[in-house]
């Protein structure tokens, strides 16, 4: 568990934040830009210094104002994976890699982690030689080299196509079960936040105004039902009584029959984030309110 305190302030914006990331889960960190969420993951890496409070990683204190306790960003154990990538430009991926790796057999472990996100062969590439998604999954591991504590993932996905972003999004999800290593990722995205996050944390103007499961903060109720189907709505057919809604969700199109009443209630539109929850002999549609 990493217990976070912290308060900063720049000119006329301020964070003041407390909330605890839960061991060996997927933590997001949800709201609207210039909440504070990329400054949270600057500061707990120790890339900023806060104005005032604490970091501590189980007995280890990373920060603590009271006890004049900053220790640097190096001495912290955080794997840190930026949406441009961040990579050193002049040498190969497999060096970018084992620059992470402080042990001996460097580039051995390095080939290892390559052939983890299916990125064997490019060893000796260097990333102006690279795609995206490609770049994306260099930096993931070489973050992932140093076998840190935690994963800090300031939106690593939002610059990338969606079919490459859909294929990331399932290697994240299986890096990170398969290596059981807490994380906590920043993302707009809803659906992103069904498919990869344990937990909620979400942030307006530098506080954090609600914390919880997604089905929690998102529908404002537990969704009690079988399957869950996170996606956004493509099409709306409807008469007078019944409507066809189709849900795209990974790739696959979903259609579930409702009361047309109940698309203008929820004001449906194409383009809306929504989750179906399916039981044995119902189907339940919820649109996905975001914070504004």
């Amino acid at each position: 568990m990493i217990k976070v305190r912290i308060k900063k302030r720049w000119g006329g914006f301020g964070l003041d934040v407390n909330f605890e990331i839960p061991h060996e889960k997927v933590t997001a960190l949800f709201g609207p830009s210039g909440s504070g969420k990329s400054s949270i993951l600057r500061l707990i890496s120790g890339l900023e210094r806060a104005d005032g409070g604490m970091i501590h990683k189980g007995e280890e204190v990373w920060y603590d104002e009271s006890k004049a306790i900053n220790i640097l960003p190096q001495q912290r154990s955080v794997g840190f994976v930026f949406q441009d990538y961040a990579l050193f430009p002049h040498v190969t991926v497999e060096r970018n890699v084992a620059y992470g790796i402080k042990e001996k057999k460097r580039l051995k472990e390095a080939k290892d982690l390559l052939s983890l996100v299916g990125l064997s062969g490019y060893e000796h590439f260097y990333p102006a030689q690279l795609s995206g998604g490609q770049k994306q999954r260099v930096a993931l591991v070489r973050a992932l080299a140093r076998r840190p504590d935690i994963l800090l993932l300031d939106e690593p996905l939002s610059a990338l196509d969606w079919e490459t972003r859909r294929q990331l999004q399932e290697d994240l999800k299986r890096i990170i079960k398969q290596l059981c290593i807490t994380t906590l990722y920043v993302t707009h995205d809803v659906t992103e936040v069904y498919k990869l996050a344990d937990y909620v944390i979400v942030l307006e103007a530098g506080k954090v105004v609600k914390q919880g499961i997604p089905e929690e903060i998102f529908m404002g109720r537990r969704l009690s039902t079988r399957i869950q189907i996170a996606g956004k709505v493509v099409d709306i057919e409807s008469d007078a009584i019944m409507a066809a809604v189709t849900v795209l969700h990974e790739g696959q199109y979903f259609k579930t029959l409702i009361d047309t009443e109940e698309v203008r209630r929820l004001n449906l539109r194409i383009g809306d984030d929504v989750v179906i929850g399916a039981k044995s002999s119902d189907v339940i549609l919820c649109k996905v309110f975001t914070e504004t």
